[in-house]
């Protein structure tokens, strides 16, 4: 387990490391990424227009990306350790995550389906950044964690901005909460949770409770909470989350097959539901990933790195094996336990 103030971590992501994608001829998108500017201190040469233009909202091919990754190969310099998409849609790339292709780039290795397997459950290639040293991010010049923040208004992008800002260095006292549901399929992770629960020491404020749901006829425990720092569950659509209250930082998720998959409220409950909510950070996989707990957030690599000073980036990256399917949402530098 990883102790508060890991000695890996040798330099502090900051707005010099960030380069700020916009989606050209995207009035919001352009603005989400002008206030994160002002916002984080990302120097103007660190932010670029994309030309994006499909049919298909959601999605484009890899040779669209291609094209995309030749735009911004000039500014891809020694100190941009991190890629900001600031749009919601597209979100995939072929097979793949729009986030995953930016930072481990296109490869039909992180999918599911491809020419090896067309269809059916199959795990994918493992992240090269999957529960590092955060020393690994500094030294390499190809890795480049990346991470989508958008909504479906400005005022929301806004709040969830200042709740990243205002979560840095704060120290928080709080809660983890790692629910088993109902929801067999999607509670993959129950046993992960437990053990965390049942090994970890209070330390730096927080507390974490295994809640076991699977009993209860309907519904959640996880209700009227207040100072949640981490809430991880498993379902379908989560009841409830908004009577929550988050602290500026916290981090939430739900595994489910399509979470990353748009912004919409159409199908299965969206990752941007939690932003939405209070969360600062989230995570959903943009297409059917099956239920393999290596595809989605491990609970104690997650928790143990960012407690011990990680930024919000770094920590959710680190602790998804299989991140190939995956879309990472929030903002990206919060780090409530820096010093």
């Amino acid at each position: 387990m990883v102790l508060p103030c890991s000695a890996d971590q040798v330099e502090q992501l900051t707005g010099k490391n960030v380069l700020v994608l916009f989606k050209q001829n995207d009035s919001l998108s352009k603005k989400i990424a002008d206030y994160y500017l002002q916002k984080r201190a990302v120097p103007k040469s660190q932010l670029v227009g994309i030309k994006l233009s499909t049919a298909n909202n959601s999605t484009i091919s890899p040779s669209q990306f291609a094209d995309i990754q030749q735009q911004i190969k000039p500014y891809l310099t020694d100190q941009i350790k991190v890629l900001l998409l600031t749009w919601h849609a597209p979100y995939r790339v072929g097979c793949m995550s729009i986030t995953s292709a930016f930072s481990l780039g296109f490869d039909e290795k992180y999918c599911s389906h491809n020419k090896s397997h067309i269809s059916g459950c199959h795990m994918t290639a493992n992240s090269p950044f999957f529960n590092a040293k955060s020393h690994q991010l500094w030294q390499s010049d190809t890795i480049r964690l990346t991470m989508m923040l958008s909504g479906r208004r400005f005022d929301e992008v806004k709040e969830l901005i200042d709740r990243g800002v205002k979560a840095d260095n704060s120290q928080p006292h709080g809660d983890a909460y790692l629910v088993r549901t109902q929801d067999v399929q999607r509670s993959t992770r129950w046993r992960m949770f437990k053990k965390l629960a049942d090994i970890w020491p209070e330390q730096n404020g927080l507390q974490i409770h295994y809640v076991d749901d699977h009993l209860r006829s309907q519904g959640t425990s996880i209700k009227n909470k207040n100072n949640i720092l981490f809430y991880l569950t498993g379902y379908t659509q989560v009841p409830d989350i908004k009577s929550n209250h988050y602290l500026p930082g916290a981090i939430a998720d739900h595994l489910t097959s399509t979470g990353g998959a748009g912004i919409s409220s159409q199908g299965q409950m969206k990752a941007f539901r939690w932003l939405e909510a209070g969360a600062t950070g989230s995570y959903g996989t943009v297409i059917e990933p099956c239920n393999y707990p290596q595809k989605f957030p491990n609970a104690q690599i997650l928790i143990s790195s960012y407690v011990g000073g990680d930024s919000l980036i770094e920590a959710y990256w680190k602790s998804v094996q299989q991140p190939g399917e995956g879309l990472f949402i929030g903002e990206p530098l919060a780090c409530p336990w820096c010093h």
